[in-house]
């Protein structure tokens, strides 16, 4: 074999194995100690509050990638929305796919409400978002229940379709993401919500924004990722 061809495969080879690789970089952030911190605004430009995420422990075991991180809220006079503490949540990544557990976020949430002796449990609400996700791709539905003081939450997730891959700019720079819509249903415990929303998620970083509408489809909040740094 002559040379040349030689280097003509080598070089298909490569670009092969490079794009195997990036197909199973996660669309959520995987890097320990990565702050990110996104600003939530109303369709009229008000803010309506400051999310900050924090990657903690990132394990590897066996074929799985276990995240730990911690979300916190803050109103836009820079209060705690939620809890005065932030909700401490996890992920999982296997070959590539993340998995959020819907229903344990919004537990989560509550723990950080109620007295540390309230009983909070949840079931359901697996979240998977593929790292192989292409335009046209339908993702699984989601069934979430969260149950507290006696109160039960339902919260389903439907609809669930990558729509295109787009490459935006935020504040914290320009990302390549893939968009993917929903639609969400939350009724319990006071709180009966019909949203739809769109979703760029970028790989190794995860949500870059989050946009929200009426079950009409007029634009209700925009969260965008705003600020993102190193510990």
């Amino acid at each position: 074999m002559k040379l040349k061809q030689l280097v003509y495969i080598l070089a298909i080879f490569l670009s092969a194995a490079d794009l195997m690789g990036q197909e199973k970089v996660p669309y959520f952030c995987n890097t320990a100690g990565t702050v990110l911190e996104y600003t939530r605004t109303t369709s009229e430009g008000d803010v309506k509050w400051y999310h900050t995420m924090r990657i903690g422990d990132v394990r590897h075991e066996g074929d799985r990638t276990l995240i730990d991180y911690t979300s916190h809220i803050l109103n836009h006079k820079h209060k705690p929305y939620y809890g005065d503490e932030p909700a401490e949540l996890s992920a999982t990544v296997s070959q590539g796919t993340v998995t959020l557990d819907v229903a344990e976020s919004v537990a989560a949430v509550f723990r950080t409400l109620l007295p540390s002796g309230a009983k909070i449990s949840s079931s359901g609400g697996e979240s998977a978002l593929p790292s192989d996700m292409a335009p046209g791709d339908v993702l699984l539905d989601v069934n979430a229940s969260v149950k507290a003081l006696g109160l039960t939450m339902k919260i389903t997730v439907t609809e669930r379709k990558v729509l295109r891959h787009e490459t935006i700019s935020t504040p914290a720079g320009t990302f390549d993401c893939v968009v993917v819509r929903e639609r969400k249903v939350e009724k319990g415990m006071g709180r009966n919500r019909h949203t739809v929303a769109d979703t760029w998620y970028s790989r190794g970083v995860g949500m870059v924004r989050h946009d929200t509408y009426s079950p009409e489809l007029e634009l209700q909040t925009s969260e965008i990722l705003s600020f993102r740094r190193f510990q």
